[in-house]
């Protein structure tokens, strides 16, 4: 592996210049089927994922101060009666489908490609009226560049304290918009520049269980919707954003190292965001494999909650020290963020209700007593063997003991929705356990349950013949099946 540090004089092609041929190059009808239909179901999970976030509070927040401010109504607002402006609508979308932890998940990137992506490539579409081989086309372009730069990080950019969503997403976004809006080699140059100085994300929100997380990919939504805008318009951007002296790779690094090839090697012949995962579970990625483990015990030794004596989760330091610290809100939550980012929490809520979806992250269920009662508990355990085995995999061991005197043990290292499980060897089961998911998701939103399957067949489908801003009205309380 070759680390390298910043640069201060640039020989041949930025960075930012290559990314933006791979943009130029990338055209529906060149791109692998079996990648089309990939970001298809990309584009599905993460509609399914913002719908049922829309109904959150902190959703419910942002979509009414948006629609306060007004203004120019061309944006689709999932969930929402009304219409924003492009970067405001890519804002209240971006924000929503974070809201709920269900959204995609790069695992050598460590963020969440769709959530900042997806909104930025509506926008950019219900724009200029695209059909849905341009917003599959940008949405590949958005996750190739965000998780080709997230990876160069080799992981540790949250010990730098930065979200790496938030972060990297701005890139994501920028690519997704102007490829979609139809920027020239010099425009894309200047709007990844410009999208690059608005890159933020702080991971301060462990603190308290505070909401700002999930504003990361609302605002990086947001600035690529501006950057290609400011761009196509002449607005200037530093090609060197990435890897200048002062650039984004030097500004956002743990210890200042980073890895250039992790994004530039295959570009334009390897799809890095195919191998993106879906998540089958609420909460932190982090713990899926840890609920895999779980739930495996249960069903195969017929363990109930009430025959639970304790349980031990050894685990990568990392994912210990995120979702096991600090023990008070992490066995006793103090908001849904809490929940969501504790491994004692749904460990228990698995044990007691199976897959853990949304609703058993809901105010009242955070403070149901059988699953603090069980919680109190479950112990993480830090394993710093296991911590050399990240980001590449999430190594975790859960030992269940029952009052009868059994102990049982399951090792994971790849969560299932992790297209490199070997579950996913079978034909077919990834894409298949998406719309498995966003039924299941959409059951629990009856006002939609008559538009569930013209919702799969028509983006199952999605190409060259269908109306971007026709198929999200279907994603609103006035839409139709």
């Amino acid at each position: 592996m070759n680390v390298h540090h910043a640069i201060t004089e640039i020989s041949g092609p930025t960075i930012t210049e290559q990314l933006t041929d791979f943009i130029m190059d990338c055209e529906y009808s060149t791109v692998p089927d079996e990648v089309i239909q990939r970001f298809r179901m990309f584009i599905l999970d993460y509609l399914g994922v913002a719908l049922t976030g829309s109904y959150s509070r902190s959703s419910e927040i942002i979509a009414q101060v948006v629609e306060e401010l007004g203004g120019k109504e061309t944006a689709t607002v999932v969930g929402r009666s009304y219409k924003a402006n492009a970067a405001l609508g890519a804002l209240v979308n971006g924000t929503t489908g974070h809201a709920v932890e269900m959204d995609d998940d790069h695992r050598t990137s460590v963020l969440h490609p769709a959530v900042a992506v997806v909104p930025a490539a509506m926008a950019a579409a219900e724009l200029v009226g695209a059909k849905g081989d341009k917003l599959i086309e940008g949405v590949i372009c958005g996750y190739e560049l965000m998780c080709r730069i997230g990876d160069a990080f080799l992981g540790t950019m949250y010990d730098e304290g930065f979200h790496p969503t938030g972060a990297c997403g701005v890139f994501g976004a920028a690519a997704a918009a102007g490829k979609i809006l139809g920027l020239d080699r010099d425009q894309m140059v200047a709007a990844l520049g410009i999208a690059g100085t608005q890159a933020a994300g702080l991971e301060e929100w462990k603190t308290d269980g505070s909401w700002i997380k999930r504003l990361h990919p609302g605002k990086s939504a947001e600035a690529g919707i501006l950057s290609v805008l400011l761009a196509k318009n002449g607005y200037t951007g530093p090609s060197t954003i990435i890897e200048g002296v002062h650039g984004f790779l030097k500004a956002f690094s743990f210890e200042r190292k980073w890895d250039v090839n992790m994004i530039l090697d295959g570009l334009g012949t390897e799809y890095r965001g195919y191998g993106t995962s879906f998540k089958p579970y609420a909460g932190c990625r982090f713990y899926h494999q840890v609920i895999d483990a779980t739930l495996a015990l249960t069903s195969e030794h017929k363990i109930d909650a009430a025959s639970v004596k304790d349980a031990k989760v050894r685990v990568y330091r990392t994912a210990y020290q995120t979702l096991c610290t600090p023990k008070s809100r992490r066995y006793r939550p103090t908001s849904v963020v809490d929940a969501q980012f504790s491994i004692p929490f749904s460990v228990a809520a698995s044990i007691i209700h199976g897959p853990v979806m949304p609703v058993h992250y809901s105010e009242e269920a955070i403070h149901d007593p059988a699953v603090l009662d069980l919680c109190a508990r479950v112990e993480g355990i830090p394993d710093d063997e296991y911590e050399k085995g990240y980001p590449a995999r999430f190594p975790t061991e859960v030992t269940i003991n029952t009052y009868d005197g059994r102990s049982v043990t399951a090792y994971r290292d790849l969560p299932s929705g992790d297209p490199e499980n070997p579950i996913y060897e079978e034909k077919g089961r990834f894409e298949r356990e998406i719309v498995e998911k966003f039924r299941a998701l959409l059951g629990y939103l009856p006002d939609y349950a008559d538009r569930t399957d013209t919702m799969v067949s028509r983006l199952s489908a999605l190409g060259p013949q269908d109306d971007v801003t026709e198929l999200l009205s279907l994603f609103t309380p006035a839409g139709r099946a």
